[in-house]
């Protein structure tokens, strides 16, 4: 970069307009260079100013091999044919059969137990720059969710636990590596927390659970600025749905939606998609956006695309080879396109491509 344009401005020209990638061969340019790129504030803001490329994320077992593996599938007008196997750092392999809690500015974070040690295995993952930390923490807890404070940019997560019929929550943040309490300030306590992945929307981490003393469904919230517990209203057909099955929550095109699976007038398997248009107030507004026909009874929605289209895990069964794989549903032509990915115990995250974790190195935190 040209030596007349004054520093300030170079640095908000790289901000803006260089991706991850980039940034990162910038940081064998010079030790100034290198110094500036790893500052937190450069990182922060970096996550902040600039719309990065978004990537689907899909972990699964080998159906051969029942090894681990992972795919990145950018997720834009190319898509699904750009893949690649991202690089797995030491602290993601330290968690097997792994399910991603949700992703949070650029960051995936992996849940696994070890039911022996009773102990949970926490993974924050950068894919982007090959970073990642491990927390390893006693299962003690009814639930748990991870996010990135919009305003600190520093990593947050969140536990409670049901003692003696109150509920006790907490909060680690991973710049003070501590516990600290916070105050559960909603009135229910008889909640099952029903689902182990969490959605995070514009700061706030939402979980899905059931309410044994109203029958109800609910959607707990966790503002990771204010540190507030909130609720999500849900609308009658959606907090008591007439099938055992519950709903569930994903997140879809940055808001929060709601899905309900249900059998169709032939009694065959259908999922109406519902997308909070407002929250706050009394009442929280959703619509029903459309209805995905499943072909199979099992057949699961495990995430969206950017442009909103939904991401299907199907059970398939020829002859004597079961196996699950995914698709991705058009609603308007209804057209389906096969992935190509086949296995076990799929689960998927979107994430953006981001600079969070560079300024820290892989290690293991005992908590």
């Amino acid at each position: 970069m040209s030596a007349n344009i004054p520093l300030d401005i170079q640095i908000e020209i790289i901000k803006r307009l260089l991706p991850v990638k980039s940034l990162i061969r910038f940081r064998t340019v010079s030790k100034q260079w290198k110094s500036l790129i790893d500052s937190s504030t450069f990182i922060a803001d970096h996550s902040v100013n600039q719309a990065q490329p978004h990537h689907l994320l899909i972990t699964y077992k080998d159906v051969s091999s029942y090894q681990e593996k992972y795919v990145s599938i950018v997720d834009d007008d190319s898509f699904p044919l750009y893949k690649f196997s991202p690089t797995v750092p030491p602290t993601v392999k330290l968690a097997s059969y792994t399910l991603m809690l949700d992703c949070s500015h650029g960051l995936v974070c992996l849940h696994s137990f070890d039911m022996d040690r009773k102990t949970l295995i926490l993974v924050m993952w950068n894919p982007s720059i090959r970073k990642s930390i491990g927390i390893m923490l006693p299962y003690e807890f009814n639930a748990i969710g991870f996010g990135v404070c919009p305003k600190t940019s520093d990593v947050k997560i969140v536990k409670m636990t049901r003692d003696s019929g109150n509920w006790l929550a907490e909060v680690l943040t991973l710049s003070s590596r501590a516990w600290r309490s916070v105050s559960w300030n909603l009135p229910y306590k008889s909640l099952e927390f029903t689902y182990s992945q969490v959605v995070i929307i514009d700061g706030v981490i939402h979980w899905q659970a059931y309410d044994t003393a109203t029958r109800n469904y609910r959607i707990i919230s966790f503002d990771l600025t204010s540190e507030e517990f909130g609720e999500v209203d849900l609308p009658d057909a959606l907090a008591r749905p007439r099938k055992v099955l519950g709903p569930s929550i994903y997140k879809l095109d940055e808001s929060l939606a709601v899905l309900n699976y249900r059998e169709d007038d032939a009694g065959k398997g259908a999922c109406d998609v519902w997308k909070i248009l407002k929250n706050g107030g009394p009442k929280s507004s959703f619509t029903k956006l459309f209805t995905v026909t499943l072909k199979l009874e099992d057949g699961r929605i495990i995430g969206f695309r950017k442009n909103g289209q939904p991401i299907i895990r199907q059970w398939y069964r020829r002859g004597d080879i079961c196996r699950r794989e995914l698709e991705v549903y058009d609603p308007r032509s209804e057209r389906i396109i096969d992935l190509g990915i086949y296995g076990s115990a799929l689960s998927m995250a979107s994430y953006t491509e981001s600079l969070l974790l560079l300024n820290y190195p892989d290690s293991v935190i005992l908590s």
